[in-house]
């Protein structure tokens, strides 16, 4: 995520969402389990979903406005460029005409006209008075300067509406931010007084599992409609070819016809995105990789597919950004081995080795628990932050399959989050 500075009721609302969070995590007296007999399970199962259905949807929102935050970032950079190299271009060119003007007049007696700033430097008078005095190729050098200002004032305008672009989407993000906060301490709440015990837990992976099912006969339905739709293209295609080689064959008697391509692959059009993601090369997954894995947020969390979004310094993003309340415990996902250490951009991060093959990535920690060493699966490893290249608190997420190169972890962490 972006570095930014924020405003003071920024920081004034986001003092309120801690505590609201440290209210919705206080302990009530009485409520340490709930009587889940009957369908009480599943009722709290699906209030509990539906909650973190609203906090994954309103933290999708928040991390695609901050994609096009960074993807704006990155413009205004190629913009800054792009007006320094046309500035420098007139700023040289400028001093050719003085030195042209000086040689002029070097004899002449006449007083030289100096030329104004930079931005006037095209006005008309400015332009009349040098056109008079200059001999040869100055007239033609004039024309050009006027044509290099016009692409500076161009520049100019460029950057600041892209300047203009990037306030109105940082206070965008600003807002979808704060929404997404609200829905999170909406989430702890709700599983505070649903109880999310063993039961529920349990129906939860239940509706979780079914819910993947229907997507997945959804999928297989769309694919199988494609794949219809393309045969029926092709025999269409191929019925008119051959009707219109019949047709030539009874008017010129040749035992000739050609046949038509298809021109449907079958292969479904990629859905449009307001901002194209950079290409990020990635592994194939070893059968077992993360497979037996648990949630690595242990609290209430919500999180988004983020995978290959464009991020500041031309990079890509390469996790999943799971929001969850500052120091909410993160733990290993499976069995192995955990190296700590701080980096620039990931803050306090961890590095778990584990005993599949495979590696787990985790940045933004605002601390660790113990130290570099031999973990079992679901032991607490560190906390969540908001260190390093960000101002949220949230866990990035990667996952390397076999220690190689990082794949979409949405998949991974949607079964078991």
């Amino acid at each position: 995520m972006l570095s930014r500075t924020w405003s003071p009721h920024v920081q004034i609302r986001r003092v309120g969402v801690l505590v609201a969070l440290t209210l919705a995590f206080a302990t009530v007296p009485g409520i340490a389990e709930a009587d889940h007999s009957g369908n009480a399970a599943a009722e709290a199962a699906q209030a509990i979903q539906a909650a973190r259905d609203r906090a994954n949807a309103a933290a999708q929102a928040m991390f695609d406005a901050e994609s096009e935050l960074d993807h704006l970032t990155l413009e205004i950079a190629d913009a800054e460029t792009e007006l320094a190299a046309v500035e420098a271009q007139a700023s040289d060119m400028r001093a050719g005409l003085q030195q042209d003007a000086l040689r002029s007049f070097a004899n002449s007696g006449t007083a030289i006209p100096l030329l104004i700033d930079l931005d006037e430097a095209n006005d008309k008078i400015t332009a009349n008075r040098l056109a008079l005095v200059a001999h040869g190729s100055a007239a033609v050098q004039l024309d050009d300067f006027d044509v290099v200002m016009d692409e500076v004032r161009a520049a100019r305008a460029n950057l600041e509406r892209r300047q203009k672009t990037t306030t109105q989407a940082r206070q965008n993000f600003e807002d979808l931010q704060e929404r997404a906060e609200n829905e999170i301490v909406r989430l702890a709440e709700v599983e505070k007084e649903r109880v999310l015990d063993e039961q529920v837990q349990h129906e939860l992976q239940r509706q979780r599992e079914a819910r993947q099912q229907q997507q997945a006969a959804a999928a297989a339905a769309a694919s199988r409609a494609v794949s219809s739709a393309s045969s029926t293209g092709s025999a269409s295609s191929t019925g008119s070819a051959s009707s219109s080689g019949a047709q030539s064959n009874s008017n010129s008697g040749s035992g000739g016809g050609a046949s038509a391509a298809p021109t449907n692959s079958g292969s479904p059009a990629p859905s449009a995105s307001p901002v194209s993601p950079a290409p990020v090369p990635s592994s194939p997954a070893p059968s077992n990789a993360g497979s037996g894995i648990v949630c690595p947020v242990s609290g209430p969390r919500a999180f988004a597919n983020t995978w290959g979004a464009p991020r500041s310094g031309g990079r890509s993003h390469e996790g999943v950004d799971m929001m969850s309340p500052g120091g909410t415990p993160l733990v290993a996902v499976e069995a192995g081995s955990v190296q700590f250490k701080t980096t620039r951009l990931g803050g306090n991060s961890v590095w778990l080795n584990g005993a599949s093959g495979t590696r787990y990535f985790y940045a933004h920690l605002s601390g660790w628990a113990g130290s570099s060493r031999s973990v079992s699966r679901g032991e607490v490893i560190g906390y969540v932050g908001n260190t390093g290249n960000t101002t949220a608190n949230h866990l990035h997420f990667e996952v390397h399959p076999g220690g190689g190169r990082a794949v979409n972890p949405y998949p991974y962490v949607a079964a078991v989050c």
